[in-house]
């Protein structure tokens, strides 16, 4: 199906990149490089918006826990926004919610 990312500046310095699509070993490289991209632009806060997300395998879920890592040791905020489905469930099962902050929308995060 294909990725499709796009950057969204929200309220309380907050950045949202919204991710379409399937995070997959094919697309993984993509959400990678948009994450670092915002990292490298210094801003404070960054939400992971997968509410419109089909899909993601264990390399996707790999990405968002080192992600986390790299903006938490700069002492920035990262969290993922997802709303049910099968991304839920892997974030779910996966214990990754204990350790990154989830949001069902980014506007919990105004």
């Amino acid at each position: 199906m294909g990725l499709t990312i796009n950057n969204k500046e929200l309220a309380n310095g907050w950045v949202s990149i919204v991710v379409e699509g399937e995070v997959d070993l094919a697309t993984v490289d993509d959400l990678q490089a948009a994450i670092d991209a915002v990292l490298a632009e210094s801003a404070d806060h960054l939400v992971v918006d997968l509410t419109t997300s089909s899909f993601m395998d264990s390399t996707g879920l790999k990405a968002l826990v080192m992600s986390h890592r790299k903006f938490h040791d700069a002492g920035r905020s990262f969290a993922i926004a997802i709303d049910g489905g099968p991304i839920s469930r892997l974030i779910d099962l996966s214990g990754v919610d204990k350790m990154i902050r989830t949001v069902h929308s980014v506007d919990e995060l105004n």
